[in-house]
């Protein structure tokens, strides 16, 4: 039987509220905070549980589709705006900062 690819494996990130959010590993490992807590028993088990409410991770989980998406499109200047929601910009930007994106 053949191993999976550990490129294309994924991680379920879990909300406060108990929202989980299954995404690839090379997505969530955009953020350093959780590449460095998939190298401890949280990643060994593929779920990490965030101190998030499940509104807020949805709209990290989005963002960090987007820098996938485009990450190697900078150069080229037709990166479309992320919008984010008005009323959460405060939060979101606490929790950027935490997860270091």
């Amino acid at each position: 039987m053949a191993q999976p690819d550990a490129s294309t494996s994924y991680i379920t990130l879990v909300s406060s509220d108990n929202h989980k959010f299954i995404l690839m590993k090379d997505v969530a490992l955009i953020s350093s905070v959780l590449r460095n807590m998939e190298e401890f028993e949280e990643g060994q088990t593929g779920k990490i549980n965030l101190d998030m409410d499940g509104e807020i991770l949805d709209v990290v989980v989005n963002y960090l589709h987007y820098h996938y998406k485009y990450k190697d499109q900078e150069e080229l200047g037709e990166i479309p705006e992320f919008k984010i929601p008005t009323h959460l910009a405060l939060e979101l930007l606490v929790k950027a900062d935490y997860l270091d994106i």
